[in-house]
Protein backbone atom coordinates (compact mmCIF):
# COMPACT_ATOMS: atom_id res chain seq x y z
CA UNK A 1 0.00 0.00 0.00
CA UNK A 2 1.37 3.36 -1.28
CA UNK A 3 1.11 5.71 1.39
CA UNK A 4 1.53 9.96 0.59
CA UNK A 5 2.72 12.11 2.81
CA UNK A 6 0.93 15.19 2.60
CA UNK A 7 2.67 18.97 4.03
CA UNK A 8 -0.22 21.49 4.65
CA UNK A 9 2.36 24.46 5.12
CA UNK A 10 1.02 28.12 6.42
CA UNK A 11 3.35 31.28 5.49
CA UNK A 12 1.97 34.44 6.52
CA UNK A 13 2.77 37.73 4.18
CA UNK A 14 3.83 39.94 6.71
CA UNK A 15 4.16 43.12 3.87
CA UNK A 16 0.12 42.28 3.72
CA UNK A 17 -2.19 43.54 6.44
CA UNK A 18 -5.12 41.12 5.61
CA UNK A 19 -3.02 38.17 6.93
CA UNK A 20 -3.31 36.06 3.10
CA UNK A 21 -2.50 32.59 3.82
CA UNK A 22 -0.76 30.67 1.41
CA UNK A 23 -1.47 26.95 2.08
CA UNK A 24 1.13 24.51 -0.38
CA UNK A 25 0.61 20.58 -0.87
CA UNK A 26 3.33 18.71 -1.90
CA UNK A 27 1.52 15.36 -2.42
CA UNK A 28 3.63 14.21 -5.96
CA UNK A 29 3.49 10.68 -6.50
CA UNK A 30 7.17 9.89 -5.94
CA UNK A 31 8.17 8.78 -9.49
CA UNK A 32 11.26 10.56 -9.82
CA UNK A 33 12.39 10.86 -13.73
CA UNK A 34 15.73 12.04 -14.52
CA UNK A 35 17.46 14.54 -17.35
CA UNK A 36 20.44 13.39 -18.33
CA UNK A 37 22.89 10.85 -19.53
CA UNK A 38 26.66 9.26 -18.68
CA UNK A 39 28.24 12.04 -20.86
CA UNK A 40 25.73 15.54 -19.40
CA UNK A 41 27.40 17.90 -17.19
CA UNK A 42 24.40 17.75 -15.23
CA UNK A 43 21.46 15.75 -13.98
CA UNK A 44 18.35 16.60 -13.02
CA UNK A 45 15.79 13.83 -11.03
CA UNK A 46 12.40 15.30 -10.85
CA UNK A 47 8.84 15.34 -9.98
CA UNK A 48 5.89 16.96 -11.64
CA UNK A 49 2.48 17.31 -11.10
CA UNK A 50 -0.01 19.59 -13.23
CA UNK A 51 -3.24 20.10 -10.66
CA UNK A 52 -1.36 23.10 -9.73
CA UNK A 53 1.71 22.82 -12.08
CA UNK A 54 4.43 22.07 -9.62
CA UNK A 55 8.04 20.58 -9.66
CA UNK A 56 10.34 18.88 -7.49
CA UNK A 57 13.74 18.89 -9.15
CA UNK A 58 17.04 17.87 -7.89
CA UNK A 59 20.10 19.18 -9.93
CA UNK A 60 23.83 17.73 -9.74
CA UNK A 61 27.00 17.23 -11.35
CA UNK A 62 27.91 14.28 -13.55
CA UNK A 63 30.74 12.56 -11.72
CA UNK A 64 32.51 9.86 -10.50
CA UNK A 65 30.88 9.22 -7.31
CA UNK A 66 27.41 10.06 -9.51
CA UNK A 67 28.24 7.27 -11.77
CA UNK A 68 28.48 4.77 -8.78
CA UNK A 69 24.97 5.81 -8.01
CA UNK A 70 23.65 4.85 -11.44
CA UNK A 71 25.97 1.52 -11.80
CA UNK A 72 26.81 0.08 -8.35
CA UNK A 73 27.89 -2.91 -8.06
CA UNK A 74 26.62 -3.61 -4.43
CA UNK A 75 22.93 -3.67 -3.70
CA UNK A 76 22.32 -1.27 -0.99
CA UNK A 77 25.03 1.21 -1.66
CA UNK A 78 24.04 4.82 0.30
CA UNK A 79 25.55 7.74 -1.13
CA UNK A 80 25.51 11.51 0.23
CA UNK A 81 25.90 14.82 -1.96
CA UNK A 82 25.86 18.23 -0.14
CA UNK A 83 23.42 20.79 -1.30
CA UNK A 84 25.12 23.81 -2.15
CA UNK A 85 22.59 26.27 -4.06
CA UNK A 86 25.07 26.16 -6.95
CA UNK A 87 26.34 22.70 -8.36
CA UNK A 88 23.81 20.96 -6.28
CA UNK A 89 20.41 22.39 -6.21
CA UNK A 90 17.45 21.55 -4.75
CA UNK A 91 14.11 23.39 -6.00
CA UNK A 92 10.07 23.42 -5.66
CA UNK A 93 8.55 25.38 -8.21
CA UNK A 94 4.85 26.01 -9.64
CA UNK A 95 4.04 27.14 -13.40
CA UNK A 96 1.66 28.87 -15.76
CA UNK A 97 1.26 25.24 -17.61
CA UNK A 98 2.78 21.69 -17.37
CA UNK A 99 6.54 21.88 -16.57
CA UNK A 100 7.48 18.40 -18.41
CA UNK A 101 8.27 20.36 -21.58
CA UNK A 102 10.35 22.88 -19.53
CA UNK A 103 12.59 21.30 -17.13
CA UNK A 104 14.95 18.90 -19.40
CA UNK A 105 15.06 21.32 -22.34
CA UNK A 106 17.71 23.20 -23.43
CA UNK A 107 15.44 25.69 -25.06
CA UNK A 108 12.49 25.58 -22.66
CA UNK A 109 8.97 25.83 -23.97
CA UNK A 110 8.32 29.71 -24.33
CA UNK A 111 4.58 28.97 -23.17
CA UNK A 112 6.08 28.18 -19.79
CA UNK A 113 6.57 30.56 -17.37
CA UNK A 114 8.05 29.77 -13.59
CA UNK A 115 5.47 31.41 -11.02
CA UNK A 116 7.43 31.00 -8.19
CA UNK A 117 10.82 29.64 -7.08
CA UNK A 118 11.86 28.17 -3.59
CA UNK A 119 15.22 27.22 -3.03
CA UNK A 120 17.50 24.81 -0.73
CA UNK A 121 20.95 26.62 -0.17
CA UNK A 122 22.13 23.23 2.20
CA UNK A 123 21.43 20.17 3.18
CA UNK A 124 21.93 16.87 2.08
CA UNK A 125 20.61 14.65 -0.89
CA UNK A 126 21.55 10.71 0.38
CA UNK A 127 20.81 8.05 -2.25
CA UNK A 128 20.35 4.70 -1.68
CA UNK A 129 20.70 2.33 -4.39
CA UNK A 130 19.25 -0.95 -4.37
CA UNK A 131 19.11 -4.06 -7.58
CA UNK A 132 17.79 -7.00 -8.58
CA UNK A 133 19.33 -9.58 -11.41
CA UNK A 134 17.23 -11.30 -13.50
CA UNK A 135 18.13 -13.63 -16.34
CA UNK A 136 14.76 -13.67 -17.90
CA UNK A 137 14.30 -17.17 -18.25
CA UNK A 138 10.78 -17.64 -17.40
CA UNK A 139 11.71 -18.89 -13.27
CA UNK A 140 11.05 -16.18 -10.90
CA UNK A 141 14.23 -14.82 -9.49
CA UNK A 142 13.49 -15.73 -6.05
CA UNK A 143 13.51 -19.62 -7.08
CA UNK A 144 17.11 -19.31 -8.22
CA UNK A 145 19.53 -17.86 -5.61
CA UNK A 146 21.26 -20.90 -4.55
CA UNK A 147 23.21 -22.69 -6.42
CA UNK A 148 25.05 -22.68 -9.97
CA UNK A 149 24.05 -25.94 -11.88
CA UNK A 150 26.44 -25.84 -14.67
CA UNK A 151 29.47 -24.68 -12.49
CA UNK A 152 30.30 -21.54 -14.91
CA UNK A 153 30.57 -19.55 -12.04
CA UNK A 154 27.33 -17.81 -13.07
CA UNK A 155 24.42 -18.00 -10.27
CA UNK A 156 21.17 -19.88 -11.75
CA UNK A 157 19.14 -16.41 -11.10
CA UNK A 158 21.74 -14.51 -13.69
CA UNK A 159 22.07 -17.42 -16.06
CA UNK A 160 20.14 -17.91 -18.99
CA UNK A 161 21.05 -21.27 -19.68
CA UNK A 162 21.30 -23.20 -16.32
CA UNK A 163 22.51 -26.39 -17.41
CA UNK A 164 24.73 -25.22 -19.88
CA UNK A 165 23.99 -27.15 -22.98
CA UNK A 166 23.13 -24.56 -25.39
CA UNK A 167 19.41 -24.59 -25.00
CA UNK A 168 18.24 -21.58 -23.23
CA UNK A 169 16.28 -22.43 -20.14
CA UNK A 170 13.13 -20.57 -21.50
CA UNK A 171 13.51 -23.00 -24.79
CA UNK A 172 13.03 -25.98 -22.04
CA UNK A 173 9.83 -25.30 -20.37
CA UNK A 174 10.32 -25.08 -16.99
CA UNK A 175 7.35 -23.27 -16.22
CA UNK A 176 5.02 -23.72 -19.43
CA UNK A 177 1.24 -22.29 -18.20
CA UNK A 178 3.89 -18.99 -17.14
CA UNK A 179 1.89 -19.32 -13.13
CA UNK A 180 5.39 -19.22 -11.22
CA UNK A 181 4.44 -22.67 -10.42
CA UNK A 182 7.32 -24.78 -11.67
CA UNK A 183 5.41 -28.42 -10.78
CA UNK A 184 4.32 -28.51 -14.84
CA UNK A 185 8.23 -28.00 -15.89
CA UNK A 186 9.31 -30.57 -18.65
CA UNK A 187 10.95 -33.83 -18.34
CA UNK A 188 12.06 -35.35 -21.41
CA UNK A 189 13.23 -38.32 -20.20
CA UNK A 190 11.32 -38.58 -17.11
CA UNK A 191 14.14 -39.01 -15.10
CA UNK A 192 12.98 -36.17 -12.34
CA UNK A 193 15.40 -33.61 -13.26
CA UNK A 194 13.89 -31.36 -15.11
CA UNK A 195 14.83 -30.13 -18.75
CA UNK A 196 16.17 -26.63 -17.58
CA UNK A 197 18.80 -28.64 -15.38
CA UNK A 198 19.30 -31.51 -17.57
CA UNK A 199 22.58 -31.57 -19.75
CA UNK A 200 21.08 -34.58 -21.05
CA UNK A 201 17.67 -33.90 -22.17
CA UNK A 202 16.34 -37.39 -23.58
CA UNK A 203 18.58 -39.04 -21.65
CA UNK A 204 20.34 -41.24 -24.14
CA UNK A 205 23.74 -40.91 -22.59
CA UNK A 206 24.62 -38.17 -25.13
CA UNK A 207 24.86 -35.03 -23.64
CA UNK A 208 22.54 -32.44 -25.30
CA UNK A 209 25.29 -29.73 -26.16
CA UNK A 210 26.84 -32.59 -28.22
CA UNK A 211 24.10 -32.92 -30.25
CA UNK A 212 24.72 -30.34 -32.36
CA UNK A 213 25.33 -31.97 -35.59
CA UNK A 214 26.13 -28.57 -37.70
CA UNK A 215 28.04 -27.08 -34.55
CA UNK A 216 25.94 -23.65 -34.32
CA UNK A 217 24.75 -23.30 -30.94
CA UNK A 218 21.40 -23.98 -32.37
CA UNK A 219 20.20 -27.30 -31.13
CA UNK A 220 16.54 -27.57 -32.64
CA UNK A 221 18.21 -27.24 -36.48
CA UNK A 222 20.07 -30.76 -35.89
CA UNK A 223 17.41 -33.82 -36.95
CA UNK A 224 18.01 -37.22 -37.46
CA UNK A 225 17.05 -38.28 -41.07
CA UNK A 226 13.50 -38.89 -41.21
CA UNK A 227 13.18 -37.62 -37.70
CA UNK A 228 10.52 -35.40 -36.12
CA UNK A 229 12.06 -33.94 -33.28
CA UNK A 230 15.84 -32.56 -32.68
CA UNK A 231 18.28 -34.91 -31.96
CA UNK A 232 18.79 -33.48 -28.26
CA UNK A 233 15.04 -34.70 -27.61
CA UNK A 234 15.08 -38.08 -29.58
CA UNK A 235 16.67 -40.81 -27.80
CA UNK A 236 16.52 -43.28 -30.96
CA UNK A 237 19.92 -41.10 -32.01
CA UNK A 238 22.64 -40.89 -30.22
CA UNK A 239 25.61 -39.76 -32.06
CA UNK A 240 28.39 -37.50 -30.87
CA UNK A 241 29.31 -34.30 -32.82
CA UNK A 242 32.24 -32.43 -32.03
CA UNK A 243 31.07 -28.94 -29.98
CA UNK A 244 33.11 -26.00 -29.21
CA UNK A 245 30.65 -23.00 -29.04
CA UNK A 246 29.14 -21.69 -25.77
CA UNK A 247 26.51 -19.09 -26.26
CA UNK A 248 26.62 -15.93 -24.49
CA UNK A 249 24.98 -15.37 -21.15
CA UNK A 250 22.58 -12.18 -21.24
CA UNK A 251 20.68 -10.83 -17.97
CA UNK A 252 19.22 -7.68 -16.91
CA UNK A 253 19.79 -5.83 -13.94
CA UNK A 254 16.87 -3.71 -12.55
CA UNK A 255 17.76 -0.81 -10.17
CA UNK A 256 16.00 1.32 -7.68
CA UNK A 257 17.39 4.81 -6.55
CA UNK A 258 15.56 6.05 -3.64
CA UNK A 259 16.30 9.89 -2.79
CA UNK A 260 15.94 11.46 0.54
CA UNK A 261 16.91 14.99 1.45
CA UNK A 262 17.81 15.84 5.04
CA UNK A 263 18.09 18.92 6.78
CA UNK A 264 16.61 21.14 4.17
CA UNK A 265 14.75 25.02 4.63
CA UNK A 266 13.25 26.04 1.28
CA UNK A 267 11.14 28.71 3.42
CA UNK A 268 7.54 27.21 2.99
CA UNK A 269 9.45 23.91 4.07
CA UNK A 270 12.12 23.21 6.92
CA UNK A 271 12.60 19.29 7.83
CA UNK A 272 15.10 16.98 8.92
CA UNK A 273 14.48 14.48 6.28
CA UNK A 274 11.85 14.35 3.15
CA UNK A 275 11.71 11.51 1.23
CA UNK A 276 11.82 13.04 -2.33
CA UNK A 277 10.89 9.87 -4.27
CA UNK A 278 12.39 6.71 -6.41
CA UNK A 279 14.02 6.63 -10.08
CA UNK A 280 13.59 3.01 -11.50
CA UNK A 281 16.06 1.54 -14.47
CA UNK A 282 17.38 -1.61 -16.17
CA UNK A 283 20.19 -2.30 -18.00
CA UNK A 284 21.07 -5.38 -19.96
CA UNK A 285 24.14 -7.59 -19.14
Amino acid sequence: MRYILVFVLTVYNFSCNDGDVISVQLDFDKNLTLCGNETSQNYILYDTKNTPFESLTLLFNNNSQVQSIFNTENSGDIQTIPINGNSVKFNYRTYNADPNNYICQDIPDANVSVITNYEALSGNAVFTTTFLDDDNDGIPTALEFDGDTDNDGIPNYKDNDDDGDNVPTINEKPDPNGDGDLADMQDTDGDLIPDYLDNDDDGDGTLTKLEDENNNGNLFDDLATGAAVARYLDDTVMTAFESDISNSNEFSRDFTVNVTLENIDISILSTDSFFLGSYEYSIDY
